[in-house]
């Protein structure tokens, strides 16, 4: 995962769960330095396999300009081998998104991410520009630019204390607008508890857990019933694997954190964006003689994210006039050549990541609390996310959304092993008959 512009972006969601890391980078914010960019793939490319996914995040990451990602496809080429295939995906507010960036994005087969809360009056209620104005209208535009030039896209859905309680009028805007991925991510944020020292409450934009479980019961209800052959939700997608293959693609729902990196745009490597906190950093491209005094416990750590001392709330971001890329500041080397200084390059940062630290940031997901331990649901959970458990993982304890997940798999799992059967004996289960029964009707109505 690739961050260009940091926690840098154009609108300020309330519930964003990235601007805290503006404390890690002591206010020092750009776009990514093209020898940085160059770096990050003479230094990974040489040492991955065949395939390779490239992740683009934000803040807003078209905020570093189509030159930029056009820099990165050239660098990308004069580094894999003839045998790698690089995917990319993109996650975007697509506020700026327009036919120039829609072609590229189509010509370099770019999986584009699209952040969409629901229906305006839902989407609008958090997701604001930095002038305070509603994004809706500018994110419908980034869409038709998108079905114009038949990009595929996802549309990822943020649940807040707001749109959770509203699963079939999400569901069926979300349908409306043509996609076949869905994503529901609970914005699940921490905040200092004023009356518990050192413990933290949930945010009050979060979703109650409660509220979060009957929606994810409520969409299954409508994806099973209707949609299941034609429109893919993560979640769902998800469950079904870890039945048919025992694999669970899903991070969030694994045994441990996944052994990924995040690059922020000052060259910094971490094993999730949800943690930019110094005690994990892996390493720093362009300084090799970096290393991260840190102590894992955090006891002299600085710039910190929420689940400790250092948390800068979203409303520092207010009032910045950020609207496209013209607004960030310049870095040195932006519109120079790194061809000059390619003796000069960083190609062994990869090399020197903190293998043992990544280690045991991942493996903090398994230190889970009894409960956890001895329930039917874990093979199918195993405590959720480290974000949301209260103290980011420290300690073991359960996520805050256990309940939800009971109720979820409750709710869902013969169901699931239903069609899980299926795949098993490699057939394709039977449509719904809802579904057969729109076909029918569309059928009908065309004939007359």
């Amino acid at each position: 995962m690739i961050k260009p512009v940091g926690a840098l972006c154009n609108l300020d969601c309330t519930y964003c769960y990235y601007l805290p890391t503006k404390s890690v980078f002591d206010g020092r914010e750009h776009r990514m330095k093209l020898t940085t960019l160059e770096e990050i793939f003479a230094g990974i490319l040489p040492r991955f396999g065949d395939q390779v996914t490239v992740i683009w995040q934000g803040g807003e990451p078209t905020l570093a300009g189509l030159d930029f990602f056009q820099k990165a496809v050239e660098f990308q080429n004069k580094y894999k081998r003839p045998s790698q295939s690089i995917s990319h995906a993109l996650q975007t507010n697509g506020t700026l998104l327009d036919d120039g960036w829609c072609r590229f994005l189509k010509e370099h087969e770019f999986l584009v991410g699209l952040s969409i809360d629901g229906p305006p009056k839902l989407h609008d209620h958090y997701r604001l520009t930095n002038r305070g104005e509603a994004s809706s209208k500018q994110v419908f535009c980034g869409l038709r630019a998108l079905q114009k030039q038949k990009v595929e896209f996802n549309a990822l859905c943020v649940l807040n204390d707001v749109n959770v309680h509203h699963p079939d009028e999400l569901w069926d805007y979300l349908i409306s607008l043509g996609t076949r991925w869905l994503q529901f991510i609970p914005a699940i944020e921490w905040e200092q508890d004023p009356d518990r020292p050192g413990q933290n409450v949930l945010a009050p934009y979060s979703p109650d857990p409660v509220a979060y479980g009957k929606f994810l019961c409520r969409a299954f209800d409508l994806w099973f019933e209707k949609y299941r052959h034609r429109v893919s939700v993560r979640i769902f997608d998800a469950v079904v694997m870890k039945l048919v293959m025992d694999k669970m693609p899903y991070c969030i729902l694994d045994g441990s954190c996944h052994r990924e990196m995040t690059i922020e745009h000052d060259g910094a490597v971490f094993g999730c964006d949800h943690f930019i906190e110094r005690r994990w950093q892996l390493a720093q491209i362009g300084q090799p003689e970096w290393h991260n005094g840190i102590s894992l416990d955090g006891s002299i750590d600085v710039g910190l994210t929420v689940h400790r001392a250092g948390y800068v709330k979203a409303d520092e971001h207010v009032g910045r006039d950020i609207v496209g890329h013209d607004d960030l500041p310049l870095a040195r080397d932006m519109t120079g050549d790194c061809e000059a200084a390619s003796g000069h390059l960083d190609t062994r940062w990869f090399e020197r990541a903190d293998a043992a630290r990544l280690g045991t940031f991942n493996a903090r997901k398994l230190d889970l609390p009894e409960k956890c331990v001895n329930c039917r649901f874990k093979p199918l959970c195993h405590g959720g996310c480290p974000k949301h458990r209260s103290q980011g993982g420290d300690v073991p304890e359960a996520s805050v959304l256990c309940e939800a997940y009971i109720m979820f798999y409750e709710h869902t799992l013969d169901r699931f092993e239903w069609l899980a059967g299926f795949l098993r004996r490699d057939e394709q289960p039977p449509e719904p008959v809802n579904a057969k029964r729109t076909k029918k009707a569309n059928r009908e109505h065309a004939a007359r």
